[in-house]
């Protein structure tokens, strides 16, 4: 259900960002690039993204953690199917999407986490963002609250010092009413004139009573409020030495990293024992860590309910209420474990990994034994041939064996499809099986069945191991894809790194038929120096990589998709304009036309463009030259062929020298009855310059540039990739998506000054 769509990589090896990068819709994307530039990064960025398995020589200098993003198209109302109770506002948001987008980040301990990111981790975000403000809101509640009682159990202790205050000055005259009492004297007699203030320290001392027993009954209705406060500071105080904590071990990691990715010093087992405490103690740290922010945001959202009058019993009953209220039960972590679980298998594949061996035993199959030598290749094979083990049951050897020769005969026509390479002229290779018996000298294994594998020819009968490199990984490549292919139950993004390197150039051809087939069911993203790996027709499968600074090794590497390939470098480009530099498609010369030789291959794009846009139906055929030096070669072939031609040169310094070479040294005799050398008027200087300067860069360009010279002066300076440039030109006037009426009138009125030369050559 779920089909790649587009990536985006991070921190990973020479990639710092390499930005969201879509894949070919048709299922194969071919990344091209020189050397060092990043391609195989990218293969091995997306198998990462599936295994989450990373070590340190994947780290960036500055050591920061890769994170990998794919995007996925879906069917609509599918992730309703597979999300079990999602509310209300998240089943609305899911039953409309068609389109999945899941990242794999990775941590200081080099362990991972997918989880779900775009809308989806929008909308949870937005969740998780007013939860925050509320919790926010009770805590500044809280401190408020904890502010206040400070303050009124200061007041409280205030009064009580002033209590104590009026206590000791009233002591001693209620000592001297006692002692009147005792001896009967007459207080009026006795009573000195400075006592007269003690009535009013007893009035004073019934205020402060009664302030007392006020605030105490307002601190005991405190009381819970204070406890949920202390609780508070202690599991914040907790949380903070834990961020600590982990700050210091993050540290420490680094800095093993750092030593392992520059390899400052070996590390020794002692340094190993170290390094698994840090781990252990890291990843325990953080378990520590979600479990305590967990408990202080509950312990807080319980805070608020205290403060607002409730009990501490009715409290803990409203937490989970007011939870669900702001939370989802799904968070991105959830559900990106949970889509994961459908998402493609990303399968990098390796030259010899399934190599067919010469020999495999049948219980090792049946077992699926697959550390024995060729297991995967003897599976894949077997899946091919659609066997199982009940085939092997037969009871009758002579219906086996033929049961099994037609098997080989089927596998060897299917992979006739494929391999087109003969030795010699139709001797073509066969694959075959037999099944048969261990002999009594194989001590252990004696009467048991096993497997023998042969790539035979006319001329012999040879084990696997024995046939050349290129033979064995092609056939090792076509099982294994095949197999996979054959495979329904899931989709498979599958990862090739210059498949095919040492294959002769028509079998590189052949890998791209294998995957034209497997398309439908397994998505190819291959990388590839080899302009037979390349489509020129099929350019919207080609991403080219390159370093930012084509200079230094050091640089990052960026992905330039099909629109910007006209800013890659022409290295970059060196598979595209190999093919380019043979255009004709196996055209070649015509003796039934005229042959109209140009400078170079992108005039012939550029010719053949208008042409195509002016509908003209002359007998012309444009060939182009390898350079302007190569003409008078060309000239000299078509002479000694008896062929027509004519040569066609623009107004630059080369070509104008050029025109009187080919006067003066190839056509010595003045031909009157056509014109051989046909010159273009001065402000043609090449053949881009036969479009005006808008329509340049509307339909060559593809870009808003202001332009004040000559569109070939203009391309030379910017060093643009003039080739690549006229060949989508031409690409794009054959797919109909420019027209002869696209063009301004000056252009226009170039396009009839050619067709009319053309209309010349008779």
């Amino acid at each position: 259900m779920m089909k790649l769509k587009s990536f985006r990589i991070r921190n990973f090896r020479s990639i710092v960002d390499t930005g969201w990068q879509n894949i070919s819709p048709d299922n194969i994307t071919c990344l091209i690039g020189q050397n060092e530039s990043g391609k195989t990064s990218v293969l091995e960025g997306l198998k990462v993204f599936y295994t989450g398995i990373i070590s340190e020589d994947v780290l960036r200098s500055d050591l920061s953690l890769p994170e990998v993003s794919c995007r996925f198209t879906i069917p609509k109302g599918w992730l309703i199917k597979i999300t079990d109770n999602p509310g209300t506002e998240l089943k609305e948001l899911l039953s409309g999407l068609t389109q999945l987008e899941l990242t794999r980040s990775w941590i200081a301990d080099l362990s991972s986490e997918i989880y779900i990111s775009g809308e989806i981790s929008q909308y949870l975000d937005s969740l998780e963002d007013a939860w925050r403000i509320y919790l926010n809101d009770v805590t500044v509640k809280l401190e408020e609250e904890m502010v206040s009682v400070v303050d009124q159990e200061a007041a409280y202790s205030k009064l009580a010092e002033e209590e104590n205050d009026l206590r000791r000055k009233l002591l001693p005259e209620e000592e001297k009413k006692l002692s009147f009492r005792l001896f009967r004297k007459r207080h009026s007699e006795e009573e000195s004139p400075k006592n007269n203030h003690f009535p009013g320290l007893k009035n004073k001392l019934n205020q402060l009573k009664s302030q007392k027993t006020e605030l105490n009954e307002i601190l005991l209705k405190k009381q819970p409020v204070k406890r949920a406060g202390e609780k508070w500071k202690k599991l914040l105080d907790r949380c903070l030495q834990i961020d600590v904590h982990l700050k210091e071990l993050s540290l420490k990691l680094e800095e093993r990293h750092q030593r392992m990715t520059l390899l400052m010093r070996p590390i020794e087992d002692d340094a190993d024992n170290e390094w698994k405490e840090v781990l252990y103690d890291y990843r325990k740290t953080r378990s520590e860590k979600e479990i305590k922010t967990a408990e202080l945001d509950s312990h807080i959202a319980f805070s608020g309910y205290i403060i607002d009058g409730f009990t501490e019993e009715e409290a803990e009953n409203k937490v989970n209420e007011v939870i669900q209220s702001y939370k989802s039960h799904y968070n991105s972590a959830i559900l990106g474990k949970r889509y994961f679980e459908y998402c493609p298998v990303f399968e990098l594949f390796e030259d010899f990994g399934s190599l067919l061996p010469n020999r495999i035993d049948m219980e090792d199959i049946v077992s699926g034994n697959e550390n024995v030598e060729g297991y995967k290749a003897a599976r894949n094979f077997l899946s091919l041939a659609q066997l199982d083990y009940s085939f092997f049951q037969q009871p009758s050897s002579r219906i086996l064996k033929q049961k099994i020769e037609n098997l080989n005969k089927t596998l060897t026509h299917n992979f006739h499809d494929f391999w087109q390479q003969s030795i010699g002229r139709n001797n073509k290779i066969h694959i075959q099986f037999e099944l048969d018996h261990y002999s009594a000298s194989y001590e252990g294994k004696a009467g048991k069945p096993y497997l023998e594998f042969w790539i035979k020819d006319e001329g012999e009968r040879l084990y696997p191991k024995q046939r050349s490199r290129g033979v064995r990984w092609f056939l090792s490549f076509y099982m294994e894809l095949m197999a996979s292919a054959s495979i329904v139950d899931k989709q498979m993004v599958l990862l090739v790194d210059e498949p095919g390197v040492s294959l002769h150039a028509r079998a590189q051809e052949d890998v791209l038929k294998v995957f034209e087939v497997i398309k439908d069911k397994i998505q190819v993203i291959y990388t590839t120096h080899s302009p037979h790996l390349v489509e020129i027709n099929k350019l919207h499968r080609v991403l080219a990589v390159q370093r930012d600074d084509l200079d230094s090794m050091r640089s990052t590497s960026r992905i330039l998709d099909p629109l910007q390939l006209a800013s890659a470098s022409p290295d970059t480009l060196t598979p595209l304009q190999s093919i380019l530099g043979n255009p004709m498609g196996g055209d070649g010369f015509s003796s039934e036309r005229i042959n109209l030789i140009v400078n170079d291959t992108g005039s012939f794009y550029m010719l053949n463009a208008i042409i195509l846009l002016t509908g003209f139906k002359g007998k012309v055929c444009v060939i182009p030259s390898t350079n302007v030096s190569s003409i008078p070669l060309l000239c000299n072939i078509m002479m000694g062929w008896g062929m027509d031609f004519a040569v066609l040169l623009f107004e630059n310094d080369d070509e104008i020298k050029m025109a009187d070479l080919l006067k003066s040294s190839v056509f010595r005799t003045d031909n009157k009855s056509k014109e051989i050398i046909i010159r273009m008027p001065g402000a043609f200087l090449n053949s881009e310059d036969i479009l005006s300067t808008l329509d340049f860069k509307n339909h060559l360009l593809e870009s808003r540039e202001g332009i004040t010279i000559p569109n070939s002066v203009y391309i030379r300076e910017k060093e643009l990739p003039r080739n690549f440039l006229l060949s989508r030109f031409l690409a794009n006037v054959k797919e109909g998506k420019i027209k002869v009426t696209d063009f301004d009138e000056e252009t226009i009125e170039n396009f009839k000054l050619i067709t009319s030369l053309l209309a010349g050559l008779k």
